[in-house]
């Protein structure tokens, strides 16, 4: 189906890269590069039966295609040019694809279908290792998911923060999902996967867990239409971490406080001096993996009164992973697509809420936004800067504006001096504009609903 529809190959990109079946095969899948074929014959497939009412080119759409162009050139001078391949062969592809989503999410029905594949494919992580969590208690650097070892979905850093990004995007598809059926516990369903997403990470132990909560939670808040309602729950969800967290959490999360003293935390403190003081003398960046030439000193303790010297401790932060492999130019680069799209999805939001009928691509913009601020939350104390999850969210957003921006421009060509977005019945055609391109199952409400009224005369006989 995939080499017929692009799109569908694209879902089938989004569903291993993130399930990773091979990793849970037992022997077949193992032996085959199954995130290249599906984005091979996406990519091939878009630019042979394809490319039909491509989005308009944006800033963070270049800025991602620029960044892989970025990260290959400095191999070039890359301080561990072995391991630096070994990261570029996945963080390429990562940002590649990133940039290529756009063209072929296109419609409402796309874009919720890719959500779906994304959201059921870390369901499969998050059911089970949410349930046994509740039920027996998590731990930190415990496998209670699909994955295993230390990488990946198996990182407690990296899933908490998937986790708590997931969260925005589930009660979205329980409010306006098309593609599933009517019933009335489809939300219910979505909703058990968001609470199973917070159960999840609060049972990793991640502090940096905590922090994204704390986010998420007054993000959605202050974007929340039902803050009564909104803060009776939060308060309520409060209240049953606090009495069912188990005292091992409570004093790893206690720690947060003691990181002049805590190993870890102090850890972190020096890693990022030290990365800060090697981009000042490196100002391009040392590659992927450059952490690996860092040498830091741990004061003297009980254990070791003469000091310890470590090296080649990770980054612990998206931040000065970039910074430290990319340099400066990098970060800017990182830092200026992310902002951009957080700030063009608070533009869209308001946009979109003029019009009863597109309350969806607000809510959607919402779920992004609070995804994004998790991310850049969390990732300051995580290594993720090229985890698919933050170029995935960009992704959609430059999809959802490009959607937003068939609207408006169909909404004009119907009439430019009589017609405006927003209220009134719809107009019978629209000649020669294609808003909602992609295919559309029959007799979904997938096309937009065109609404108008038109302008009354004022004084002057000018449209007012």
């Amino acid at each position: 189906m995939g080499v017929a529809v692009p799109f569908i190959a694209t879902l089938g990109y989004v569903w291993v890269d993130t399930f990773r079946p091979q990793e849970v095969a037992y022997v077949l899948l193992k032996q085959m590069p199954v995130s290249l074929i599906m984005g091979g014959t996406a990519i091939g497939g878009y630019f042979l039966v394809d490319r039909r009412s491509p989005p308009p080119v944006t800033l963070a759409q270049c800025l991602i295609f620029l960044m892989a162009i970025w990260v290959t050139a400095t191999i070039i001078w890359a301080e561990v040019p072995a391991a630096a391949w070994t990261k570029w062969d996945w963080a390429f592809k990562t940002l590649v694809f990133g940039s290529f989503i756009p063209l072929v999410i296109r419609s409402r029905v796309q874009i919720e279908a890719f959500i779906q594949t994304y959201v059921f494919a870390l369901a499969a992580n998050i059911i089970p290792f949410g349930l046994k969590t509740a039920i027996s208690g998590g731990g930190y650097g415990v496998n209670l998911g699909l994955s295993q070892g230390n990488s990946g979905l198996a990182e407690g850093g990296l899933l908490s923060t998937i986790c708590l990004m997931a969260v925005p995007l589930c009660l979205f598809l329980g409010k306006h999902s098309l593609l599933m059926p009517k019933w009335k516990l489809v939300p219910l369903g979505y909703l058990g996967i968001a609470g199973l997403a917070v159960i999840t990470a609060i049972g990793t132990y991640e502090r940096s867990a905590l922090v994204g909560i704390v986010v998420l939670g007054g993000y959605m808040f202050i974007r929340s239409r039902r803050k009564v309602l909104f803060g009776t729950l939060a308060v309520c969800v409060a209240a049953g971490m606090i009495y069912a967290t188990s005292g091992a959490w409570n004093k790893r999360i206690s720690s947060i406080s003691e990181f002049q003293t805590e190993n870890s935390a102090l850890t972190r403190l020096l890693v990022w001096q030290w990365t800060f003081n090697y981009s000042l003398s490196h100002p391009l960046g040392g590659g992927f993996e450059a952490y690996r030439v860092g040498t830091i000193v741990l004061p003297p303790d009980a254990s070791n009164p003469g000091g310890l010297i470590v090296n080649g401790r990770a980054y612990h932060s998206c931040y000065f992973e970039v910074l430290g492999e990319q340099g400066f130019p990098g970060l800017a680069i990182f830092l200026i697509a992310v902002g951009s799209s957080f700030l063009s999805l608070l533009k869209l939001a308001r946009r979109a809420k003029r019009d009863p009928e597109l309350i969806w691509i607000a809510d959607l913009s919402d779920a992004l936004q609070a995804g994004i601020a998790v991310f850049m939350t969390c990732g300051a104390f995580v290594g993720i800067a090229f985890q698919p999850m933050i170029w995935f969210f960009v992704a959609l957003s430059i999809s959802a504006r490009a959607y937003m921006k068939r609207i408006e421009r169909a909404a004009l060509v119907t009439s430019p001096s009589s017609w405006r977005l927003g209220r009134g019945t719809a107009p019978a055609a629209l000649p020669g504009a294609s808003p909602d391109p992609g295919p559309l199952p029959a007799g979904r409400a997938g096309v937009p609903n065109w609404r108008h009224r038109a302008l009354t005369p004022g004084a002057n006989g000018q449209p007012r």
